[in-house]
């Protein structure tokens, strides 16, 4: 007698415990939001395409570049989208100037920021030049060419080498700019500050530069409509922003975080606690945000002011 073993059914996928996950659905940018007219849409879209087809370009000549060649690119590319989409970045500077960085200041900035949108890391990329950490699987050359610090989540065993080279920018007095979320969500809740980039500010002593991240549209009223949000394709994201009139993504710099004397989960915690200050963003429940008292006590280096 013979016959065919039964075909079990496939086990859905499991993200790892540790991997950041955000509720967000397409659903909390269902708020209309102000629109432009078709005609400005075809514009934009036109524009964006151009935009990306001159970052291709300029890509293949970063290799030739020096880090600030390739960090200058970056950043012409980074504004070049923002100014296609209709995207205007308002910046609101810090109570206190951060350090000064670059050869007989001191290392770079660890500049980290909460993550709502595709658009965050490019309007931070503008304001404050450095060498990003991003998660592009499908773009990790064009990444690496630009000068970006790759991460990947899906293989955490990788983690402490991306820790090693941020701290290694950082000591070479090159700022680097992360999203310690490691997700996006709508703005309304803020996800858990990561710790393990926290360690190469640690290792480098350098400062942590907390940034806030607000979105509105035209009228003043806040907005998730440029939201990257689960379960939806980036190119629904970047109809929504193409579509919107007057969208605006403020960035607030906030006052400098001394390593001395801290470890790599008190600084997130702080920069976690600063960034739901400004955003008004609920917290993470597993999250419990310290109160600014509880920053170092040891004297502060000039310039480099406590969280308060």
């Amino acid at each position: 007698m013979t016959g065919t073993a039964p075909v079990r059914p496939a086990r859905p996928a499991r993200r790892p415990a540790w991997a950041a996950t955000s509720g967000c659905t397409p659903a909390c940018a269902a708020d209309p939001a102000p629109a432009v007219g078709r005609a400005v849409r075809r514009s934009r879209w036109a524009r964006l395409a151009g935009s990306l087809a001159g970052a291709g370009v300029a890509s293949l000549r970063a290799p030739l570049s020096g880090a600030r060649g390739r960090r200058r690119l970056l950043v012409c590319a980074a504004a070049r989208v923002l100014t296609a989409t209709g995207v205007r970045v308002e910046v609101h500077a810090a109570r206190t100037a951060w350090p000064r960085t670059g050869p007989g200041h001191g290392p770079g900035l660890l500049v980290v920021s909460n993550s709502v949108s595709w658009i965050d890391a490019l309007a931070v990329l503008t304001v404050v030049p450095g060498a990003p950490v991003v998660d592009l699987p499908s773009a990790r050359r064009l990444a690496r060419r630009a000068g970006a610090v790759l991460v990947d989540r899906a293989r955490p065993r990788t983690l402490p080498a991306t820790v090693a080279e941020a701290a290694g920018l950082l000591r070479a007095g090159t700022s680097v700019t992360a999203h310690p979320e490691g997700t996006t969500s709508c703005g309304v809740e803020l996800g858990r500050f990561r710790p393990a980039l926290f360690q190469a500010a640690v290792d480098a002593g350098a400062a942590v530069c907390p940034v806030a991240v607000r979105y509105r549209a035209d009228g003043g009223e806040a907005t998730a409509v440029a939201g990257s949000l689960a379960g939806e394709p980036l190119w629904r994201s970047l109809a929504r922003v193409v579509a919107t009139r007057g969208l605006v993504v403020e960035v607030h710099l906030l006052p400098a975080l001394d390593p001395a004397g801290a470890d790599r989960r008190s600084l997130a915690a702080l920069a976690e606690y600063a960034v739901a200050t400004v955003t008004e963003a609920r917290p993470p429940r597993v999250t419990a945000h310290p109160q600014p008292a509880r920053a170092p006590q040891r004297p502060l280096p000039a310039g480099v002011p406590r969280a308060a």
